[in-house]
């Protein structure tokens, strides 16, 4: 409270502050002046020194500024001048909230009017997301994901409502079409990858694919040691960042890992973001609308304040194997999304509180958060997205709309990134990919195809292996619950049957016999 009133103090009597400068929050990259502001909470670097550039996030920080841009050029919100922040988290909680409660102040105190705050966009990861939250609940200022999330927590607007269990059994099938029947699962050691985690499992004990080892990559595991003995295919699952640094530890590793799959962690571009992975690895890169005036905006000309950017584009050009590739991250059309949903629940506010007046009326700024966050929760985009980007429109967008992904799949194998098929919740279509060879484990052997088998001929394959002319048993180990539920009812159904035939015989044969 003392900080907050001695920057008020320092705002109000000015003490060589540029105009409208008096305050700044820290981590801030990019700001567009504006008469409502939206503060973007964004991880641009990652890793130990926070000095590992995301290309992702600079994707996501580009489409947000071309969306605000296009907002003002418009009109879109009559009288009205949409403001932009995006600060640098560097992927860490106790920073967020710090930006979090420093932009609130620098727009509460804005000199010589303060800003409106619209809310926030971001942090990426739910766990930093649900910590600014908490901080900023008494505050009433929103925060609004910038892209589809795996799972839901509480205080947090989705634009598309989280569908884990759609992702997973993707992934599954994906796994099937390459004719792999066994792998092992390591996630992260958070709300994503744990989420993640028992939605896929799930789905590969539908599809009968045994699961071996499930692994959470927490400080002290080592992973390397108790994943010696599991089948070759590695699934790894949870927040992107610390999947592609496992991908890439574990691929160092020799004769640990065939096949590694990773479901929307690659990034735009895998080849330079997954550098040095040496294991064969499947990605499945969610497919979002195509924005042809994004990628213009991307390679405009540069300026001074385009340091980002340059570095961006100069590792993409440096790749040899992204040679005129595009990577397309779906998270930047989502963030255009997030910002068309803030300017639709603007104008509709603006329009009942404001009657004929044309900039933000006192009504607007006294705006009831619960009221607030009723309009952004019940936005529809679809007339703000006709007239900014008509290829949004075409998706019908909506606040709490289900999240319906479709997936391309992508091999990168040796440093090249080739597209092998398509994948969605309910089929895979891998036209352009060669079923791959990954080892067994302990509990999940390979399943040698009938006519290949030493001890018999050709034959019927029932579940497990046990087959009709013979009475061997399969190893209770290698079946799922449900084809042991199988095997069981089966087994009493014969027991059953024996029993009334036995009970038919002995009594035909004790009857008396028929008199005529």
């Amino acid at each position: 409270m003392l900080a907050v009133v001695v920057w008020a103090w320092v705002c109000t009597m000015g003490t060589g502050w540029a105009a409208g400068e008096c305050l700044a929050a820290e981590g801030v990259v990019e700001a567009v002046k504006g008469d409502a502001a939206i503060t973007m909470l964004l991880p641009l670097h990652h890793g130990p020194q926070c000095d590992q550039l995301d290309f992702t996030s600079v994707q996501i920080m580009e489409a947000t500024k071309l969306a605000v841009e296009k907002v003002n050029h418009l009109s879109l919100v009559p009288g009205v001048n949409l403001g932009l922040r995006v600060a640098d988290t560097c992927s860490l909680e106790g920073l967020s909230v710090k930006v979090a409660m420093q932009a609130w102040m620098v727009d509460a105190f804005a000199c010589p009017e303060p800003v409106l705050t619209l809310g926030y966009l971001g942090p990426g990861d739910i766990h930093s997301a649900s910590a600014v939250s908490k901080a900023t609940q008494t505050l009433g200022t929103p925060l609004v994901a910038y892209g589809p999330r795996p799972a839901a927590a509480d205080g947090l607007i989705d634009l598309l409502s989280p569908a884990p269990q759609r992702s997973a059994q993707a992934a599954v099938h994906v796994l099937n079409g390459a004719g792999v029947s066994a792998v092992s699962v390591v996630h992260t050691a958070d709300l994503e990858g744990r989420t993640l985690s028992e939605h896929f499992i799930t789905a590969a004990e539908y599809m009968y694919i045994c699961v071996e080892t499930v692994l959470e990559a927490s400080d002290g595991i080592r992973l390397a040691g108790k994943l010696r003995g599991s089948p070759g295919a590695l699934v790894i699952l949870g927040t992107r960042h610390e999947v592609q640094r496992l991908a890439q530890a574990l691929s160092q590793i020799g004769d640990l890992t065939d096949l590694i799959v990773l479901v929307e962690t690659g990034g735009p571009v895998p080849q330079v973001e997954l550098a040095g992975l040496e294991t064969p690895t499947l990605i499945l890169q969610r497919m979002a609308p195509i924005l042809s005036e994004f990628q213009l905006y991307l390679e405009r000309d540069m300026n001074e304040a385009d340091s980002l950017r340059r570095r961006y584009l100069a590792a993409v050009s440096a790749c040899e194997s992204c040679s005129g590739y595009f990577g397309y991250d779906a998270a930047a059309p989502a963030a255009i999304a997030a910002v068309l949903m803030y300017v639709e629940a603007l104008r509709k506010a603006k329009t009942s509180h404001c009657n004929e007046q044309s900039d933000l009326c006192p009504a607007l700024r006294s705006l009831e958060p619960s009221v607030w966050r009723e309009l952004l929760t019940t936005a529809s985009l679809q007339e703000v997205a006709t007239m900014a980007f008509p290829e949004l429109a075409e998706e019908g967008l909506a606040a709490g709309s289900e999240d319906l992904p479709r997936y391309r799949v992508k091999l990168l194998l040796d440093g090249n990134l080739t597209q092998v098929g398509q994948a969605d919740e309910s089929s895979a279509v891998l036209g352009l990919l060669e079923p791959l060879e990954t080892r067994c484990g302990t509990r999940c052997p390979c399943h040698l195809p009938v006519e290949d088998s030493p001890t018999s001929t050709r034959g019927i394959n029932i579940l497990g292996g046990a087959e009709w002319w013979n009475w061997v048993v399969p190893d209770a180990n290698e079946l799922s619950r449900w084809e042991l539920a199988a095997y069981a009812m089966a087994f009493t159904f014969m027991v059953m049957f024996f029993l009334f035939s036995t009970l038919i015989c002995v009594y035909s044969a004790i009857k008396p016999p028929h008199r005529n």
